[in-house]
């Protein structure tokens, strides 16, 4: 049977600027990992993704708005279903608006992809 081979840990420091440091510090934690963890993954070549959190709560926010309308659609064919009288309701605007808010929930996501894309 072979020896086990003994598995070495090598230390690592990075000089930075205070201003380096507090941007990889907000990358990290908009990451949900450590600084330490975020340069490793770097490092092996890894793809951080990160969305910042103003990006976050907006994202958050356009999904609660498309699930309500969503909702208002859903009540309004339900409705009609049970066989009630509403004033008819031109359903385009809302789909335009569901292609709308997608677009910008998506371009939420890219723009933090494409600001990770030119660190490198």
């Amino acid at each position: 049977m072979a020896a086990k081979q003994k598995q070495h840990t090598v230390r690592f420091e990075m000089l930075l600027t205070p201003e380096q440091n507090e941007y990889w510090q907000a990358l990290a934690e908009s990451s949900g990992i450590s600084k330490a963890e975020l340069v490793r993954r770097r490092m092996a070549g890894c793809r951080i993704k990160s969305i910042p959190q103003i990006n976050w709560k907006c994202y958050w926010q356009l999904l609660k708005i498309s699930e309500d309308i969503s909702q208002i659609a859903a009540i309004q064919n339900h409705a009609i279903a049970q066989g009630l009288t509403l004033p008819p309701i031109d359903f385009n605007p809302f789909e335009e608006l569901l292609r709308e808010i997608s677009t910008l929930r998506l371009c939420l996501v890219l723009e933090s992809e494409e600001e990770i894309s030119n660190e490198r």
